[in-house]
C-alpha cells in the first residue's frame, strides 16, 4: 500500500489487548474459515498479536512496530495491508494516540464468529465460497456443522443446576457486592461484524429508496433491518437505488409487507444475467459466422462434440451458456461464477463464441467455475494469441495431448526394464568345457620318488 507510511511507522509503539476470551476452537476457525480471506500475512499477524496480549501489570510497557515486523519477516506496506484485513473481518480494533514522543497504538483484539454465525453471513460465506470453491466450501461447512441428539429419539434425564447445587435464598435475592461488582468487570465487547462503513452507506440514496418503497408499503425499518445485506446487492450489481425498489417490491411478503431477503437476492441476479447480456453481446460479437467456424473445425477434423462446442458457442451468451451446462447437470449457477465470469467478460479479451468455449471446457472438466481457474486459462489462451473458438478448441486439444503423451512418458518410465549386465563367464562352466589331460615326464617322476624316500625315512619304515 502506497500510502502505509502516512499512517504507520517502524517506530511507533503498539500494545495488544484483548476483548473477548480466545481458545484453541478459536484459532482453529480462524485458520480454516478466515485465513482463505485474508492471507498468509494477516493470518500470521493474528496468531502474533494473540502471543502478544499482555497481562494488566504490564499492558503500559509499549513495544516499537519494528519488533512486529522483524518477528513477521515483511516490510511495513505488507504489515498495513494485513491489519487492514484483520479489521475489515473484525478480528481487530486499532486505536491511536498521538504524543510527545510520537504515535502509540493499541490493538484490541477479537474472537472470530462461531461457525455457524460465520455461514449465515451473507459477506463471509459468500467470500469464503470465491476463495475456496464450491468443493473445499462444502468440506468446511461439513466440518463445524453441529448434531445435536434428536429430542424425538431420546427423553432427557439431565439434572438442573439447583437440584445439585444449594445456594443461601437470601443470596439469590439479593446478589452479593463482590458478586455484582465482579459482574460489572467482565463485560466483553461483541466481536464486529464484518460490514460496509457508515461512510460507504452514505453512498447510496436511501430516502429516494424508502420514497419509492412507500408506494408498495414497505416499512423503513425493514429497510433499515436489513440495510446490509440492501447495500451489498446495490454495490455488487452496480444497482440504482429505483431498479433496487422495484426489484425488492416484485420480491415482498404481501401478508406483512416484509422483505424475503433470499428471493430478492435471487432476483436480482437474475436481473443482472438479462441486463449485462445484452449490453455484452454488441462488444463481443464473433469474427466469423457458424458456417465459416464448421468448415473451419471439419478442416481441422474436430470431433462430434468439438463440433457441438462451435454451433452452441454461436447460439448462446455466456451466462446463459453456463446455466444450461449447469441445468443439464442438474446443478445451478453460483453468484460468485457469475461475478468471475462477468470479470473476465469486462475485460474484452475474448469474443462472447470464444468464452463459450472456455465456459464448455471447465464445467466438463471441472467441479465449479472459479477466478483463479478463468484467469489461468484465459491467460493462457491470450498469450497463445487465440481469437475465435476454433483457436480455442486447438488450444484444448493441445494441452489434452500434452498430458496424455506426459502420463505415457511417465508409465513407461515406471516400467520400462534396467539393462541385464553381462558377466563373463569362467572357462569351466562353458558347456563345451573339457578338462585338460594330465601328462607326467620322467623328471618329474623322480622327483616324486625322491620325495616319498625321505618321507618313509624320517618315519623310520
Amino acid at each position: 500500500m502506497a500510502d502505509a507510511f502516512d499512517f504507520l511507522s517502524p517506530k511507533d509503539g503498539f500494545l495488544v489487548t484483548k476483548a473477548n476470551y480466545l481458545t484453541d476452537f478459536d484459532q482453529t476457525v480462524v485458520t480454516y474459515l478466515y485465513q482463505p480471506l485474508m492471507g498468509a500475512v494477516a493470518y500470521s499477524l493474528y496468531l502474533l498479536l494473540w502471543s502478544q496480549v499482555k497481562d494488566v501489570a504490564s499492558q503500559h510497557q509499549f513495544q516499537t512496530h519494528a519488533t512486529l515486523l522483524n518477528l513477521l519477516s515483511v516490510d511495513l506496506p505488507a504489515f498495513y495491508d494485513g491489519r487492514s484485513k484483520l479489521e475489515a473481518l473484525g478480528l481487530i480494533r486499532t486505536y491511536q494516540k498521538n504524543g510527545e514522543s510520537g504515535r502509540q497504538l493499541v490493538y484490541e483484539l477479537y474472537a472470530p464468529m462461531k461457525p455457524d454465525v460465520f455461514f449465515k453471513d451473507d459477506l463471509l460465506s459468500v467470500v469464503l465460497y470465491e476463495s475456496v470453491g464450491e468443493k473445499r466450501f462444502i468440506e468446511l461447512r461439513e466440518r463445524f456443522k453441529l448434531q445435536p441428539v434428536r429430542s424425538q429419539d431420546y427423553k432427557e434425564v439431565s439434572k438442573n443446576f439447583l437440584t445439585v447445587f444449594h445456594v443461601q435464598n437470601d443470596h439469590l435475592l439479593n446478589t452479593p457486592d463482590g458478586v455484582a461488582e465482579t459482574k460489572s468487570l467482565y463485560q466483553q465487547k461483541s466481536p464486529n461484524k464484518p460490514s460496509f462503513s457508515a461512510l460507504e452507506l452514505q453512498t447510496f440514496d436511501w430516502e429516494l429508496l424508502q420514497d419509492v418503497l412507500g408506494q408498495r408499503q414497505i416499512s423503513p425499518d425493514e429497510v433499515l433491518r436489513n440495510e446490509q445485506r440492501l447495500f451489498n446487492l446495490h454495490y455488487f450489481y452496480g444497482l440504482d437505488e429505483i431498479t433496487l425498489a422495484n426489484l425488492m417490491g416484485t420480491t415482498m411478503d404481501a401478508r406483512d409487507n416484509t422483505l424475503n431477503m433470499d428471493a430478492l437476492e435471487q432476483n436480482v441476479l437474475g436481473n443482472y444475467t438479462r441486463r449485462h447480456a445484452a449490453q455484452n453481446k454488441v462488444a463481443t460479437d464473433s469474427k466469423y459466422t457458424l458456417s465459416e467456424l464448421q468448415k473451419q473445425g471439419q478442416q481441422a477434423k474436430f470431433n462430434e462434440q468439438e463440433m457441438q462446442w462451435l454451433t452452441d458457442s454461436q447460439r448462446y451468451l455466456p451466462v446463459d451458456y453456463l446455466n444450461d451446462l449447469k441445468q443439464k447437470k442438474h446443478g445451478y449457477v453460483a453468484k460468485n461464477e457469475i461475478r468471475a465470469l462477468k470479470d473476465l467478460q469486462g475485460r474484452y479479451i475474448f469474443s462472447n463464441d470464444v468464452l463459450n468455449i472456455l465456459v464448455a471446457y471447465i464445467t466438463e472438466r471441472y467441479e465449479g467455475l472459479t477466478q483463479a481457474l478463468l484467469d489461468r486459462i484465459a491467460n493462457q489462451w491470450a498469450q497463445k494469441g487465440v481469437q475465435t473458438p476454433v483457436d480455442a478448441i486447438q488450444q484444448i486439444r493441445q494441452f489434452q495431448t500434452a498430458q496424455t503423451d506426459k502420463a505415457k512418458t511417465k508409465q513407461n518410465n515406471r516400467y520400462q526394464t534396467k539393462p541385464t549386465k553381462q558377466e563373463t563367464v569362467p572357462k569351466w562352466a562353458q558347456p563345451d568345457y573339457q578338462a585338460p589331460k594330465e601328462t607326467t615326464t620322467k623328471a618329474d617322476q623322480n622327483q616324486v620318488d625322491q620325495l616319498l624316500k625321505k618321507i618313509r625315512e624320517g618315519r623310520g619304515e
